[in-house]
């Protein structure tokens, strides 16, 4: 039970989609369409070839409030498994909780070719907490996955048509997860502690004018490995354990085309390699192998639309939909983060207050869609022994705000 249990918490670490976007109050606005191709400072988290736009010692600042509702449903046979063996309550549990995403960005152009800048953001995260007596209380209780990246950039205006970029990314990782060790009322938890000291990774795009009127932009940013190291805590005694996560490639390609001078349509289709999440090993003391995990993860995608209207020459306007293809379904679905294909719906706006300030704000809507079932039972990876069957609904709130500044003369 033991080799199982410790099993449940490290694979259910990396599970699910937990790669953040909300990283640009703008960007947001029309469902991150078109991000990689535009010409606000925070869209260089998917290109750094965007810094070549900013012409002013310019800083941002985005904060992004997460209000998710993760509806997990127990089956007719996960109700009567738990009233056969004088189990937990069968009730639905909603296991989503509020975060706070905080982004900032900083950007200082050397010459007319030359920009240098810093993006400093939480690229990974994950937030679920479910009663501690609940059906599925043997696969999960908590949920935190935290992770603080550091990128220094640069661009370069090689003319008026190609600019290029590059950074540096500095990822700190931490993870906190906790399940029950029994299905009885009040089971005592395990608890994971799970911390890495640095992983290094790096960033690269490029923008293309081929014609007046339409950018075109490629963004990657590369995997990071992280070496996690922490101990597994169940009753009072602590064992050592780690692993090492590897976190997706992302790639993302954007577009923008002027219709007229006051009215933008834009596009995205982003790729992120969540199918390199296969087999994870467990060691404990000595390098002592305690499991492999297959996890078996599919690339995830998004697709997103979008256009922007300058109302005034103070006040622009924004809206977007999009698709996601998540990278979980039913074979790797599990109880800390029950996601399915979602569609997506946003809006936005911007007020330029004055010469030197900007204000932007959103509001996404994302919707899952499909019954999102899960299946903890035989032959299921993640299988611990208690069969748990459930269908889940995903619904997710996001506010975004920021504040950008020019400091320069």
């Amino acid at each position: 039970m033991g080799v199982l249990l410790a099993a449940g918490l490290i694979s259910t670490a990396h599970a699910g989609a937990f790669l953040i976007r909300d990283q640009s109050a703008a960007g947001f606005g029309m469902a991150i369409a078109g991000v990689a191709a535009g010409d606000v400072l925070s869209y260089s988290f998917w290109n750094p070839a965007v810094l070549a736009t900013v012409r002013d010692f310019e800083a941002e600042s985005d904060l992004t409030a997460i209000f998710p509702s993760f509806d997990i449903h127990p089956s007719d046979a996960t109700n009567a498994f738990q009233d056969a063996v004088g189990g937990t309550s069968n009730s639905s549990v909603d296991v989503g909780r509020s975060a706070y995403v905080p982004a900032s960005y900083i950007a200082y152009p050397l010459n007319d070719r030359v920009t240098l800048g810093v993006a400093i953001n939480s690229a990974f995260g994950l937030s679920t907490l479910a009663p501690d007596n609940w059906a599925g209380q043997v696969y999960s209780r908590q949920s935190e996955i935290f992770s603080l990246n550091v990128t220094p950039m640069a661009s370069y205006r090689i003319n008026d048509m190609i600019s290029v970029g590059a950074g540096v990314q500095l990822e700190y990782f931490r993870a906190r997860l906790s399940q029950a060790i029994g299905v009885e009322p009040d089971a005592p938890s395990a608890l994971l502690r799970a911390t890495d000291d640095l992983g290094v990774g790096f960033n690269l795009g490029v923008q293309i004018n081929p014609w007046k009127g339409i950018t075109l932009g490629l963004g990657y940013r590369s995997s990071i490995s992280h070496d996690v190291n922490g101990s597994l805590d169940v009753s009072g005694t602590s064992t050592p354990a780690k692993t090492t996560l590897d976190t997706p490639d992302v790639l993302s390609f954007g577009i923008r085309q002027e219709i007229t001078e006051r009215f933008r349509v834009l596009g995205t289709v982003e790729w992120d390699h969540w199918s390199k999440l296969g087999e994870l090993p467990v060691t404990g003391p000595g390098g002592v192998p305690l499991t492999s995990l297959k996890l078996d993860y599919r690339d995830g995608w998004l697709y997103s639309v979008g256009a922007e209207y300058d109302y005034s020459d103070t006040l622009t306007l924004r809206a977007g939909i999009g698709y996601e293809v998540a990278p979980l379904t039913v074979e790797n679905r599990d109880t800390r983060l029950p996601e399915t294909d979602q569609f997506i719906l946003s809006a936005g706006a911007t007020y330029k207050y004055n010469e030197r300030i900007t204000l932007d704000a959103s509001y996404l809507y994302s919707m899952g869609l499909g019954d999102g079932d899960i299946d903890l039972t035989e032959g299921n990876p993640r299988y611990l022994g208690v069969p748990f069957q459930a269908t889940s609904d995903l619904g997710v709130s996001i506010v975004s705000v920021a504040l950008r500044m020019k400091l320069g003369k």
